[in-house]
C-alpha cells in the first residue's frame, strides 16, 4: 500500500509540474515501445518489451513515464537440482516516473534519464532507483530508431536476507513524436 501512495504521489507530482511547463510553451509527445533484454541479478536473462512516454517541455528537458515486462527466471537453479533463490511468479514487472535531458550533436541526440518507481519481482514491490543513458537516430520527420541502457536499483528480501539488486535493461525501438 505504501509503494502505491508514493507512485500516486510522483503521478500527481509530474502531472502538475507537466501542466506548469506546457503553460509557458509548445509541447511535444513521444511514444517510444520498446523490447530488448533485461538482466535481472541473480536470475537467468530474458527478453524484455514495454512502452516508454515522454512530454517534451524544449529541446533539451522531458518528464516521462515508463511500464516494462521481463522474466527473472530460475530454470537453471532448478535443473542442477538447487533451491530457487526466491519464491514466486517470475514475472517482472517495472513501472516509473523518469526525468530525460538531451544532448543533441548535429542530428544524433545523445541523453541522460534518471527515474523513480517499483519493480515487482518474486511477488515481492520494491521502490526503485533507475538511472540510464541512451541514443536517438532520425529515420524520419517525426520518428527515431532509439536504444538505451537503464540500471533498475533496489532492494528486496527482508533483514539479515536482504540484497541490493542492479537488474540491468537494454532497449531498442522506434520512436514517435505527436504534437
Amino acid at each position: 500500500m505504501k509503494t502505491r501512495k508514493v507512485i500516486f504521489c510522483l503521478l500527481v507530482s509530474f502531472s502538475l509540474v507537466g501542466t506548469a511547463f506546457a503553460q509557458h510553451g509548445g509541447s511535444v509527445h513521444e511514444l517510444y515501445p520498446f523490447t530488448g533484454f533485461y538482466a535481472p541479478d541473480r536470475f537467468q536473462n530474458s527478453l524484455n518489451f514495454g512502452i516508454r512516454y515522454e512530454h517534451h517541455f524544449d529541446a533539451r528537458l522531458s518528464l516521462g513515464a515508463t511500464v516494462g515486462f521481463a522474466h527473472a527466471g530460475q530454470d537453471y537453479f532448478q535443473k542442477v537440482g538447487l533451491a530457487a533463490p526466491e519464491q514466486g511468479s517470475s514475472t517482472v514487472i517495472y513501472y516509473s516516473g523518469r526525468v530525460t535531458h538531451t544532448r543533441p550533436i548535429g542530428r544524433v541526440i545523445p541523453y541522460g534519464t534518471v527515474g523513480l518507481g517499483v519493480t515487482r519481482q518474486h511477488s515481492e514491490s520494491n521502490l526503485t532507483f533507475s538511472v540510464g543513458i541512451g541514443t536517438k537516430f532520425p529515420i524520419g520527420k517525426s520518428t527515431y530508431l532509439r536504444y538505451e541502457i537503464n540500471d533498475h536499483i533496489f532492494s528486496s528480501g527482508q533483514g539479515n536476507t536482504s540484497w541490493l539488486n542492479n537488474n540491468i535493461e537494454f532497449a531498442v525501438g522506434i520512436s514517435f513524436f505527436l504534437q
